[in-house]
Parts: C-alpha cells; sequence; structure tokens
C-alpha cells in the first residue's frame, strides 16, 4: 500500500536548538562545530532536527544576500549549510527555522519599527526584542529573504518564529491601511469590544496577519511546494486580538508551539492545537530548561518524560528545545538525557496516527472571538494586550480529575459529542449560533454560562441573548454585583450544594428572565450589602447570602429534541473543589452515562482516540501527579462503553502490543491494571 504521509506525520521525534546569539563581540559562536551539532542530534535518537537559519535578531547564519549575516559568516563561515550537510550525513532529516522579529531591521530601518500607542518602539525603555511592523517595508524584506532562503537549501520544511501581535502598532502605516479599508478616520484609542472602530481594526489585523503568513508560505514554497510550512501559533492561546484567525491558522501544514507550562497547560494545548491544525499531528514542543531565561537550568529528566507520555497520550509529535551557549557549545549531558527522552517516546510511536480522532464525553466549544473579556474597557489600548489568557485552564483540570473524556470542538464537530460546554462563549458568531441552534433542536445538551451568546463579533453588545430561545431566557439587561450566589431549588440540582448554604462565586451574574415553559433550578441570592460597603455589611471576613431574589441562577429548556442548561454565573471562575463538584454535577446530569468510569487517582489522565483505518479505539493513561515523580498507582480498573457496531477482537497493551486482562459485557469492556507506574496505553482492536 502507497504511504503517503508526509514526513510529519512520520517522524516524531525533534530538536529546537536556540541560537539567539549576537556578533558584538569575537567569543560569539567562535566554538560552534556542526559536526559535533549533528553528533548531539543523533546522541538524542531524532528524526529532524530543527536548525536556525536566522534569529530574534535577525542576523542570518548562512550568506544570505538579501538581509543581514552575522558577524561570523562574513568571516567565511555558512553554518546553517555546514550543520545541514552534517546532519544529513548521519540520515537526520532538517527543518530550516526562521524569525519574523529582526533586531537588527530595527536598529537599521527605524522606519520599518513597530509604534506602541505610547509612541516608542519595542526596544525602547530596555527591551531587547526589536519588532518591525508588516504594513511597512520589512514585509517585502522579509519575504524576498525567504525567498532566497528556500533556493538555497535542501529541507523537509520551514518553521517560521514569533508571528502574531504581541505589541499593538500605531505607525504610520498601519493608520493609512485602517483609515482606508474601513472608512474610520483614525485608529481607536482605546481598546473597547462594543466600540465598531476597535472591532474593524481587531479584524483588519486578523486579514492583515493571515495575509502576511501567506506571503510568506508562498515565497518558502515557490519553487518547493513540497516542503511544508509552519507557523508558531502559541500567541493563540492569549486569545482575540492577537492576529490569530482560520486564514493564519490554516497558513500552516500544521500547528506547532513551544510552552513551558505544568500537565494542564499541555493538556489544553494539545487539545485545542489538534482542534485547530489543518493537519495532524501537532507538534509540542518545549524547552529542556525550567524557564528560557533559565540558561543553565534544566528540568529534571522525569519532568521531560512525563511530557513526551502527555505527547503520545494526545496524538502529537514531541520537540524539545534546547539554547545554545554564547561560544556555540552544547552541553552533552541534555542530549543523554534527550536520548532516553526520545527513547521511551520511541517505543510508543507504533500507537500514533495521523488520522486519529479524539473521543470524548464533553466538547468544550472554542470561539477564539470569546477568548476577551467584552466588559473591561474601555481602556487605553496599550493596556489591551494579553487579556483572555488561559480561559479553558480550570475546566479541564476539572473533567481530568474527574475522569470525564473531554476535547474541544467548534461548528463542524458538535455531533460528535453528547454534551457540549459554552464557557462564556459571549461573542459567538452566527454561524456558530445556527450550528449550536441546530445541534440542540436534533436532541444535543449544551451547558452555556454567563455571557455566551449575548455579544455580537461584529457588533458588540446585543439586547438580547443570540441563543435566546435555545436558552429559553432573555437577557434583563443588567448584571449583579461582584459577590453573588447560586442557591439551588433543593439539593439534587448541585452535588454538595444545599439551599440553606448555597454556592458562592467571585464574580457577578447575568439577570435573565426564564421563559414560561423554562425550569428554573436555581435562583440568585445576594449578600446584604456590597463587598465595597466598610460599613454596612454582614460579616466583616467574608459577604455572607442574606437576600434571596427570584431572578434564575440555573434554567434547565427544552428545545427540539435537546436540553439546555443555563448558569448566569461562572462557576468555573473559582477554583475550589466545591466549584468543580458543583459544575461536574450539572454536566454529569447532561450526559447520563458516562462512557469511561474508573477507580483511578485524580492524578491519573485519560484520552480516548479513535483510529477508523487501523481499526482500533487507543486509550492512554497518564500517571501525572503535581510533585514528581509518580506514585504508582495499584488494582486499577477502567470501563469503556464502546461506540455502536464497534466489534472489539482483543485489547492489547504498550509498548510491545502484549494482551492484557479485559472482560467484555455487552457494550461495555474492562481493563483491569495490577500496577501503574508513570504511563500506559491500550490498543482496542476491531
Amino acid at each position: 500500500m502507497k504511504n503517503d504521509k508526509k514526513w510529519f506525520q512520520k517522524a516524531y521525534k525533534r530538536i529546537l536548538v536556540d541560537m539567539h546569539i549576537p556578533d558584538w563581540n569575537d567569543e560569539f559562536l567562535r566554538d560552534f562545530d556542526p559536526e559535533n551539532y549533528a553528533d548531539m542530534m543523533q546522541l538524542a535518537g531524532i528524526d529532524t532536527a530543527e536548525i536556525y537559519s536566522s534569529s530574534c535578531l535577525g542576523l542570518c547564519f548562512w550568506p544570505t544576500k538579501t538581509a543581514f549575516p552575522h558577524r561570523i559568516v562574513t568571516k567565511g563561515r555558512d553554518l546553517l549549510g555546514e550543520t545541514i550537510q552534517a546532519c544529513k550525513k548521519r540520515g537526520i532529516d532538517v527543518q530550516i527555522y526562521t524569525n519574523f522579529w529582526n533586531r537588527t531591521a530595527y536598529d537599521v530601518h527605524p522606519e520599518w519599527r513597530i509604534i506602541r500607542p505610547d509612541g516608542k518602539g519595542t526596544c525602547d525603555g530596555g527591551g531587547r526584542f526589536g519588532q518591525c511592523c508588516h504594513n511597512t517595508g520589512y514585509a517585502d524584506f522579509f519575504v524576498q529573504m525567504c525567498e532566497e532562503l528556500a533556493d538555497a537549501y535542501d529541507c523537509v520544511g520551514y518553521w517560521v518564529d514569533m508571528v502574531g501581535i504581541y505589541n499593538p502598532c500605531i505607525c504610520p502605516s498601519c493608520r493609512k491601511r485602517f483609515m482606508e479599508e474601513t472608512g474610520f478616520q483614525q485608529l481607536p484609542r482605546f481598546a473597547d469590544w462594543s466600540d465598531p472602530a476597535f472591532i474593524a481594526l481587531n479584524n483588519c489585523m486578523n486579514k492583515w496577519h493571515g495575509e502576511l503568513m501567506n506571503r510568506i508560505k508562498a515565497a518558502l514554497q515557490k519553487n518547493h511546494p513540497e516542503r511544508t510550512v509552519t507557523f508558531q501559533s502559541a500567541r493563540l492561546t492569549f486569545g482575540r486580538g492577537c492576529g490569530i484567525s482560520d486564514d493564519f491558522l490554516n497558513a500552516s501544514d500544521y500547528l506547532a508551539g513551544d510552552f513551558t507550562g505544568d500537565k494542564i497547560q499541555q493538556s489544553v494545548i494539545t487539545k485545542t492545537f489538534s482542534l485547530l491544525t489543518k493537519n495532524r499531528p501537532m507538534e509540542f514542543m518545549t524547552p529542556r530548561c525550567e524557564d528560557l531565561s533559565y540558561h543553565t537550568t534544566e528540568r529534571p529528566i522525569q519532568n521531560l518524560t512525563m511530557r513526551a507520555y502527555a505527547a503520545i497520550a494526545n496524538q502529537c509529535s514531541f520537540t524539545l528545545i534546547d539554547a545554545i551557549d554564547p561560544s556555540g557549545r552544547l552541553d552533552r549531558r541534555f542530549y543523554e538525557h534527550a536520548r532516553d527522552v526520545n527513547a521511551t517516546y520511541a517505543q510508543y510511536e507504533s500507537y500514533l496516527d495521523s488520522d486519529s480522532e479524539p473521543m470524548a464525553d464533553v466538547g468544550i466549544f472554542y470561539s477564539i472571538e470569546s477568548i476577551c473579556d467584552p466588559d473591561w474597557g474601555p481602556v487605553p489600548y496599550a493596556e489591551f494586550m494579553g487579556r483572555g489568557k488561559d480561559p479553558f485552564r480550570t475546566i479541564a483540570d476539572w473533567l481530568g480529575r474527574k475522569h470525564i473524556p473531554f476535547k474541544f470542538v467548534r461548528a463542524e464537530q458538535l455531533d460528535s459529542v453528547p454534551v457540549v460546554f459554552l464557557s462564556d462563549c459571549c461573542c459567538l458568531t452566527e454561524d456558530d449560533c445556527k450550528a449550536i441552534r441546530k445541534y440542540v433542536e436534533k436532541g444535543g445538551k449544551i451547558l452555556a454560562d454567563y455571557r455566551t451568546s449575548l455579544f455580537s463579533d461584529t457588533t458588540g453588545r446585543l439586547g438580547n441573548f443570540q441563543l435566546a430561545e435555545v436558552l429559553g431566557i432573555d437577557y434583563a439587561g443588567t448584571y449583579t454585583q461582584r459577590v453573588t450566589y447560586i442557591q439551588p431549588i433543593d439539593e439534587q440540582v448541585m452535588d454538595g450544594v444545599v439551599p440553606d448554604y448555597p454556592l458562592m462565586l467571585n464574580g457577578s451574574q447575568v439577570n435573565v428572565v426564564p421563559y414560561p415553559e423554562t425550569e428554573v433550578l436555581a435562583y440568585i441570592t445576594l449578600p446584604i450589602s456590597l463587598a465595597t460597603d466598610n460599613q454596612r455589611f454582614g460579616s466583616a471576613i467574608s459577604n455572607p447570602p442574606m437576600r434571596p431574589t427570584r431572578c434564575p441562577a440555573i434554567t434547565r429548556h427544552a428545545f427540539g429534541k435537546g436540553t439546555a442548561l443555563y448558569v448566569a454565573g461562572k462557576i468555573e471562575d473559582n477554583a475550589f473543589d466545591a466549584h468543580k463538584r458543583a459544575l461536574v454535577s450539572l454536566l454529569d446530569d447532561l450526559l447520563g452515562k458516562r462512557s469511561l468510569v474508573t477507580n483511578a487517582h485524580p492524578c491519573a489522565d485519560f484520552t480516548l482516540f479513535s483510529q477508523p483505518k487501523k481499526k482500533r479505539i487507543v486509550l492512554s493513561i497518564t500517571n501525572q501527579p503535581t510533585i514528581l515523580p509518580p506514585v504508582p498507582l495499584h488494582d486499577l480498573w477502567i470501563e469503556l462503553t464502546l461506540p455502536k457496531g464497534f466489534d472489539i477482537k482483543n485489547v492489547t497493551t504498550g509498548p510491545d502490543h502484549r494482551d492484557c486482562k479485559w472482560t467484555r459485557e455487552n457494550d461495555k469492556i474492562r481493563i483491569e491494571i495490577d500496577t501503574l507506574d508513570a504511563f500506559a496505553i491500550f490498543a482496542i482492536n476491531g
């Protein structure tokens, strides 16, 4: 059978060596040895080396004619070419790295600089990173450099770093283009998601960055269409306003990003990127050091190994990131550790498949337009960047700890899950709302909360919810004060919450009016005073519930064949066990029956993937406590409800596909594990 998979769908283990080294000192890169570099790649046991052609300083490690060569190149060296050849001699494929940031261009061409709203460039005030604006001549400069680079060297693909919006720009070129394309007479001075001018600016930034990415891709593939192009996509985690759109995402042949966070961040990233990527698998990248600024502080090998296990569990390729010493040396000790980590990863590669589809009980709806706070503003534009970060962290943690399989979904994936959670999806598009309405009407179940569908992605705040008829409520026009309570009508509504002791939210709730047929399951209760009142209060150290209202806090509404639960506040913004139990019980109420039940400790993380072409389901379990190493878990069992029509033949476990303990009863299988150390993986073969 012909194998038509691309290189990145077969070569999963990679290393990227950061080389953000300037050239003002003769000591810099004087000890760089391409043969030793390639030896370290071989020692690490990787498939693909991601090699720098230039850094964020804009200095090229090859003899460019269009850009700025590093000083060592002007002395007759071609570090890129020499390193490519050394890696190829050892059977290691090469992906070439380049960086859109360019401190040298910033210094040489002041007219290309990003001008922040305070009138300064990105290096004013002590910054090291020179950022140039894509609406100036810098875009043409960068595209020409990419064309030259692509024709100079052979490789499997390109990795383009530092794209997206990291600083808002008010340079003359941005002002001129914005006014020409929108008709507005000036750039907005304030960030405000209800201001048509600010929304128009965001739409322009999305468009401009999408066009830029596709220009860069076209330049790199002009004479080499078989080579892949991947853009750094970590910026999408910052949400709306960072220049990320479908055009941006689709410019990458697959999504990739580097992250330093914990296991929860890795779970969220791998699942969101796997949803949004044009082709799978996505590339999960993590540095060897605890933080990129800690050059010599390497993570414990157990930490890196657990990240590799989590990459396998989420069907991702895995890239370790090193940083070269200014002299050009590499620390062999890391590559010995990388060898062990990659050897562990390699044992399980037979369980990876680029055609894998995640299986889940709950789909968290992904709306990048809603990853913002539409009520935060108007504020000076300079204060805007970075709002809306990590919106899914708490719910991902809760679902993981409760062993409820989840994934992220957009409109196209709604039918793949029985329950959809819309966590403050405030700025849904019209197409999103149509898809959700159809999903519920056909029998789907949703849990929506707070401001879901209360704003338009194009015009800002609306007079009513776009999903009002689905939710069975109307917007009453106001929010409550900041400290509020959810008082259930009885103790059956939420696990652990009773009417006399309602659930506190450290946040406001939306005042709504229920439809006549809508069932109210809980009401809003308020403290006797505002939390800011320092004279007349119910308690000096808290704000106890004292004022019941008839404003709904939780409602249930039948729409078509489906059901919609609505919560007027954001339970998931309160990261305590009581809130976790309450929210998960609402999801369980909609779900009815989970597909996966287990006696495992909450630190065990489960993932499920369907691999139709291989006629199997892959179940992974990662033992991921907060403090490593993991303590072995004993006498585990997992009961899994199989999809309809799945005819099971056997169950094997990794890494060597040996038989394991399992039994079947009707549509369920039960797998038993005597001891789980760090990781286990199973193939349920049909």
